[in-house]
């Protein structure tokens, strides 16, 4: 199977920007296009959260995806589109997936231990059990973790350039 097109679920956080520099290594490495998608949920919430974001937070989310988008421009040039939709994420991510033929989506996990919900979280989750396509999941960097983008190519990640400090 060859991959030509990678849909990438983004919403600004350290896994969603860990999945970003893989699926960035994967379209350098086989040639294909890289669509950045954030799903535009109204009153966001960060995760586990029953609060919705602050707009000071809402602005970091914002501030990390268009530095991260700009960082995969760099890299990729024209084969990187930026898509904002609206909606549920799960429902929205499959649904992008399936209207748009790609061959592969990278999401990021929180890499919690214990059940599948816990491990992949609910939208990861349901993107794995309702994909049209193959879904490589990409937990949190944490100690001792080394990414593509480290490993392969001796630079910093998406996640350590793109998130602000």
């Amino acid at each position: 199977m060859s991959i030509e097109s990678i849909l990438v679920p983004v919403d600004g956080s350290s896994p969603s920007l860990a999945a970003l520099d893989h699926a960035i290594v994967l379209a350098e490495l086989s040639g294909a296009s890289l669509d950045v998608l954030h799903v535009a949920v109204a009153d966001e919430f960060s995760v586990g959260a029953s609060v919705p974001l602050s707009s000071e937070a809402h602005d970091d989310i914002e501030a990390a995806l268009d530095a991260a988008v700009e960082l995969a421009i760099e890299r990729l040039g024209p084969r990187v589109e930026r898509l904002e939709i609206p909606g549920q994420p799960e429902r929205v991510i499959v649904e992008t997936a399936r209207a748009g033929s790609y061959d592969l989506i990278v999401i990021g996990t929180h890499g919690r231990i214990g059940r599948l919900h816990d491990l992949l979280g609910s939208v990861a989750e349901g993107v794995v059990r309702n994909a049209p396509c193959p879904v490589m999941t990409v937990r949190e960097p944490a100690g001792g973790y080394q990414g593509f983008a480290e490993s392969r190519h001796h630079r910093p990640s998406i996640a350590d350039e793109a998130l602000p400090r």
